[in-house]
Parts: C-alpha cells; structure tokens; sequence
C-alpha cells in the first residue's frame, strides 16, 4: 500500500488542526448558551443541561470525525493492482503549449475548438510514445513549466486534460517570445542532464498569433543545437474562427457568446482569429523541426512513425512496472454520509 496525497501532508495537517480548534470552540459557546435557561426549575435545568451535554457530545466526536475522514480520504491510500510490462525511453518529449484566448477559436477540424483538438491530439501523442518522458511548460500572458520530465504518462495527459485557457477580460495580448527563455533553460538543462546521447523531442503547439503591438517573432535559433526532433503544430485556419467569450462559453445562445469588439466607426464586430502561418514556419525554421498544420489529428502521424524508427524503438527496454489502484472512495462515502447527517441535525432538527 502506498499513499499519494492531493493536498501535501503538512499543509492538510495545518487545515484539519485549524478545523477542530474551530469545532471545539463552536462546540464550547454552544455548551454554554444552552445552559444558561432561565425560568426553569433547578432540576428541570438540571435535567436540559444533561440533554444538552450529550447532544454536545455527539455533535464533536460526528464533526471530528468528518475531519479525520477528510483527512484519510486525502491521503489517497492505493493498494497494488499487479504489475504489467512497460517500456521505458531515454527520449524526452517537450509540450509547449499556447493557452492564449485566441486557442478558443472554432476552427479545428470544422467548427470545434482549437484547444479541444490540442488536448485530443497530445493524449494521443502521448500513447503513440508511451514509455517516453515528458514535460509541459505553457504560455499566455506568462509562461510557466507545469511539470518537469516525468514517465507517468497518466499524469501527464490529466495535466493536459485540465489546462484552462485565458480569460479574454484579463488578457494582455498574445506572444510567442515569452516562452523563448523557459524553452530554453528547458531543453538545454535535460540535454546536460543526459549528456550527447540525449534524445529532445519538442512539440510546439500554437496558433502563431502574436497580438502584442509591434511586436514580432524573436529569433529561437539558439534552441536548435540541444532538439533531436519535432514539430510546431499549428492549429487553426487561413480563413479563421470565432472565438467564444469565457464568460459566456455555457450559453450558446447568448448574444455576447463570441468575443467581440468596437471598430473605429462603434461598430460591434466579431472578432476573429487566423493562424499565422509565416509565423510558424518562421519558428519551425528557427528550431530545426517540421511545421504540420494540424487541422485534424492524422496530420501527425508522418511524424510519429519517423520518431518511433529512428529515435525511440533503438533505446527502448522493458521494465516490470507495479500499477496502484485508488481505494480513497472507501473513506469518501462514510465521509459523505457523516456531512449529511451532520447538516440534517444542525439545519432541519436544529441542534
């Protein structure tokens, strides 16, 4: 058995301490009000204060013991689910990944959004190089490494599953010169790690966009030497797509579910996002890799199977890998029953 927390350990034991000082206080004050019944007999308060000494009783060990579930549940206790072959790679395989505004754009593969075929695509990536280590650094108004290079593929596609776009209120305008720097210290970090035999696949995700007045694509050359392969993967139209309003994005039918904006004469416009494909052969040039136009997921299978020939299959082994299986559930529903029981006797019994 072995243990995964979500929440760190000191950190959960810091918030359940913080919990129960608040029970007991709230358990204390509770105590005290109750006792304090006036016109009743010394017997009768006798008897009130016993009833609610009790009820007080119950009321702490059900509230303490609500936070010693939470605390279990998020432990996240896993148990052995046997052991399966794996394969595992020297070969370290880069996400960046472009989570401006403009990845809201409908305009993948038809009318769906470019970000969905992003997280489609790169689940798929990573299946085809299972056994491989990857890492994830994003970029927007800032740009930032998610996870360092890591086998756990699982991980990996959930992180990329969960990724949330910008809010086009917040935006500040889209670059693709942010991520230069992170990129960077990135590949070249893992590549003195590894030494000459390494392997750094980067994947390039964007649209190409770059709406950040006067500014243009820096030079990326300086990457090159430490990429063995790769691709930017360019999503997006020539014509455009629409894209939808953050605030908005449930309701289909509003009038404010497409971003918008004012021309010169206050005339409300759509806005509209096209992939800039000189941009991105541009930074494909830089980097020494492919450009492919990703407008629907074959588009990069080419790609896979030249990775899977020449760089993967030739460095590959087999390893015994144990799998875990989640058994937090079993301490999640008691922890469910008692939050319930616990609003059924504080907001409908009243005590």
């Amino acid at each position: 058995m072995i243990i995964n927390p979500i929440i760190p350990i000191p950190f959960m034991i810091l918030i359940c301490l913080i919990m129960i000082i608040f029970i007991i206080e709230d358990s204390f004050f509770y105590n005290r009000n109750k006792s304090e019944t006036k016109d009743a007999s010394k017997k009768t308060k006798e008897k009130i204060n016993n009833s609610n000494q009790k009820q007080n009783i119950v009321s702490l060990i059900l509230k303490i013991s609500i936070v010693v579930l939470f605390f279990i549940t998020n432990l996240r206790f896993m148990l052995p689910n046997g052991e399966s072959d794996t394969v595992s790679s020297d070969l370290s395989v880069l996400f960046v990944i472009d989570k401006s505004v403009s990845m809201r754009a409908l305009d993948y593969d038809g009318t769906k959004e470019r970000f969905e075929g992003v997280k489609n695509d790169l689940t798929y990536v990573i299946d085809e190089l299972s056994g491989a280590n990857f890492s994830i650094i994003t970029f927007g108004d800032t740009s930032n490494k998610l996870i360092p290079f890591t086998t756990d593929s699982d991980m990996v596609q959930a992180e990329i599953k969960s990724i949330q776009l910008e809010n086009n209120f917040y935006a500040k305008g889209t670059s693709l010169n942010i991520v230069k720097d992170i990129l960077e210290k990135t590949v070249k970090d893992e590549y003195e790690r590894k030494g000459e035999s390494s392997k750094i696949v980067v994947f390039f995700v964007t649209d190409g966009e770059i709406t950040v007045e006067n500014e243009k694509l820096a030079d990326f050359s300086s990457i090159k030497a430490f990429i063995t392969d790769g691709a930017v993967l360019g999503y997006g139209s020539i014509e455009g797509g629409k894209m939808v309003d953050s605030l908005h994005e449930d309701d289909p039918t509003s009038d404010f579910y497409y971003i918008y904006y004012y021309d010169d004469d206050y005339n409300r416009v759509t806005a509209i996002s096209k992939l800039d494909e000189e941009n991105l052969k541009n930074l494909s040039n830089y980097l020494g890799i492919d450009y492919i136009g990703m407008s629907k997921q074959s588009n990069i299978d080419y790609k896979l199977k030249e990775m899977k020939k020449n760089l993967y299959l030739q460095q590959n082994t087999e390893n015994k890998v144990t799998s875990y299986q989640d058994i937090y559930y079993y301490f999640a529903i008691p922890l469910l029953v008692l939050l319930i029981i616990d609003f059924i006797k504080k907001f409908i019994c009243g005590f």
